[in-house]
Parts: C-alpha cells; structure tokens; sequence
C-alpha cells in the first residue's frame, strides 16, 4: 500500500467510524480521523492523494453541505458517502453533488474495500474508474421499454404514485417493474441503482417512438418474392 494515499474519515458517528476502521486497518489502508471537518477543508491540498469517507444523514440531507463544500474549493479528492437509510432524491442528490459513491449501513466490508480501492485508483488511472459502470449498458438493454421508462421516473426521484399516473398505469405495475428493473440491473438497493444509472446513457423515448415499426412479414432467412411473370392476357403485346 501506498501511504501516501491517505483514506480521511470524517462528520462519521463513533460507533460507525469503529467499525470503517476497523475494516480499512484490516486491509493495511492508511487512516486519518477528522473531528472537525470543516478545518479539513480548509487545510487540506486541492491535490493531494487519496480519497474522503463522509456520513450523510437522509432524508434531512445533514452533511451534504461537505459535498458542496469540497466542491466549491475544488478539492479532488473522490468522497465516499455512507448513509443509514437510502432513499431515491437523497441518492440522486448526493451524487449530483459529485460524490464518488453510496454504501448504505450495514456496510458490507468488501463492498467498502471495493469502494475506497476504486476511489484511490481514480487518481492514478481514470480508464479504471469509467470500467466502473462498463457493464451498465449491457444490462440497460435487457430493459423492456416499459422498464426504462420507470427507471427514468426512478433516477428523477419521483415517487411510484407519480409515474404510475405519468405512464397511465397502476402504483403496484410501476412496483413489480421496478423489482423487475433491480434484478436485470443485478442491484439490491435503490440506492445502487440510482448510482449506476446517472451515469449510463440513457434511450431517447422520443427516438423511439419515431423510430419505423419493422415489417411482421419481414424474417430473417425468409427469401425475397420473386417477379410476377407477366402471361397471357397481362403480358405487353409486341
């Protein structure tokens, strides 16, 4: 490990920083706890190396004013995001905000060692940090167009309620579309998929509409009809 990439922790709950640290000692990362995270910013170098575990508090939205903190002073460092309870509009705020992750509480320990080891490798190597969300079109493309018509009401933060009435359809059609839409995006969270689907780009429903309707008599391997052979009385007279 390089200890030069230093992992800062703070605005955490005790409790919640015992159990990261533990953790992130485990796998020989080199650690800093912040008690005050505002001088942070303050002090800290817009590049210097390493990355930042904060807490934010949803839905009351308590310390995503780091977010904007760090992005006002365009401080590089890629911030992690821990929250107890995810829900869709914190999601998609914190990420608006440029944060470089969301892990929701109970953390898994490999996930958060995947997290802040992706986090450090941003630094040295961007093509790393974009394979992130490589595989995210693939599975994009197993959507129905109905699907990805809820996920957009999903990224956008809009209840169920809401698409179901924008899209005509039942409040619990829009909930068995969106179980639908976690298992093919292979997520178990909201939180998850909010984080993988900003990023991804995503189908113009409007293209599609315009697109041409492809011909039912059209298949593949089917053979072209031949010209009608003019005869008899249909045939030119010489």
């Amino acid at each position: 490990m390089n200890y030069s990439d230093t992992i800062h922790i703070l605005n955490v709950d005790p409790v919640i920083r015992s159990s990261l640290t533990s953790a992130l000692d485990k796998a020989d990362f080199h650690l800093r706890l912040h008690d005050d995270a505002g001088r942070f910013f303050e002090t800290v170098e817009t590049d210097n190396r390493g990355c930042v575990i904060i807490y934010v508090d949803m839905p009351e939205m308590i310390g995503i004013e780091l977010l904007r903190d760090a992005k006002a002073r365009r401080i590089e460092l890629p911030i992690i995001v821990i929250t107890a309870q995810a829900n869709v509009r914190g999601a998609i705020q914190v990420m608006k905000e440029g944060a470089f992750d969301l892990l929701e509480l109970p953390v898994n320990e490999a996930k958060l060692l995947a997290s802040v080891q992706q986090a450090l490798t941003r630094r040295i190597d961007h093509r790393a940090y974009r394979g992130r969300t490589r595989t995210t079109p693939g599975r994009l493309a197993t959507l129905t167009n109905r699907e990805n018509d809820v996920l957009a009401g999903l990224v956008e933060g809009k209840l169920n309620k809401v698409i179901a009435h924008e899209l005509g359809i039942s409040a619990r059609t829009v909930e068995t579309h969106r179980s639908h839409i976690m298992t093919k995006m292979r997520v178990k969270s909201v939180a998850d998929l909010v984080r993988i689907s900003l990023g991804a780009p995503r189908p113009d429903p409007a293209a599609r509409l315009a697109a041409p309707r492809p011909d039912p008599a059209a298949r593949l391997g089917t053979p072209a009809p031949r010209p009608r052979l003019e005869t008899g009385a249909d045939a030119p007279r010489r």
